[in-house]
């Protein structure tokens, strides 16, 4: 027998299993890319929702909402945010807000122009005085039933969300009183937070812990609103924010200011 022919059918074999290897790649990437490209629909319906309320409730501040809506959502260019949301806690959509849901949000982001404060607490069936979950804590959200078929744009019921709670994905923000995520929108950060056991605060973000709750986490961003009630979930002074969960400096010689 050929003694080249052992090592020659070696480096077949090698190369073969590389080839499959490769081939097993590209096909989980591919997947990975259609995964996100249909989660990435689901969450422009939710900003089209979101851009819509809010162009309702403040007509005279957005001209061209068309415009806005594009700045602030079009997360087409990366979404890697996204990516890395749906490999960590699975079903993204499970855990959108629904219209409803953002409706009683935004509907309490704007009383503050009648009573001067953004109130903590969102009264609603799966977060009030006799009921609540970890998700209604300030960066945390739950999903709803998998068996149940709800739709995200009704604007009237809000649905049960109240299995899986968990921290709120980088890139989104979870309001407290609410179990669901909604993304922050471009120009903003929104980072997983850190505890600092000095203050006890949940940084970049003024929400702590709930007491009592050792297991329970510092979760995601918490609010997004006006500068005066959530000036930490805008990009900083001296950054660039490229993405909602990248911040970088701004090189010598460039100019950065906030704009509030």
């Amino acid at each position: 027998m050929d003694k080249g022919r052992p090592i020659l059918l070696s480096i077949i074999l090698l190369l073969s299993s590389a080839l499959l290897v490769v081939r097993c790649q590209s096909d989980v990437t591919s997947l990975r890319q259609d995964a996100v490209a249909l989660y990435y629909a689901r969450v422009s319906n939710l900003t089209r929702i979101f851009s819509h309320e809010m162009s309702s409730q403040a007509n005279r501040c957005i001209v061209d909402p068309k415009t806005d809506f594009n700045m602030a959502f079009n997360y087409s260019s990366n979404l890697e945010f996204l990516a890395t949301c749906m490999e960590s806690q699975g079903d993204v959509s499970l855990r959108l807000c629904t219209a409803a849901e953002i409706k009683l949000y935004l509907n309490n982001v704007f009383k503050k122009a009648n009573s001067g404060s953004i109130s903590s607490l969102i009264s609603n069936r799966n977060c009030n005085f006799s009921t609540w979950l970890p998700g209604c804590e300030p960066g945390w959200a739950c999903e709803i039933d998998p068996t149940v078929n709800v739709d995200l744009q009704n604007s009237e019921k809000i649905p049960s969300r109240t299995v899986s709670c968990q921290a709120c994905c980088e890139g989104f923000f979870c309001p407290q009183g609410l179990t669901c995520m909604m993304p922050c929108p471009l120009g903003a950060y929104c980072p997983r937070a850190v505890l600092n056991r000095t203050t006890s605060i949940c940084e970049p973000y003024q929400y702590q812990p709930p007491v009592g709750h050792p297991n329970h986490t510092c979760g995601g961003a918490n609010i997004w609103a006006d500068v005066d009630s959530s000036e930490e979930i805008f990009c900083a002074e001296g950054s660039y924010c490229p993405t909602t969960v990248d911040k970088e400096p701004c090189g010598s010689g460039y100019m950065d200011f906030f704009l509030p």
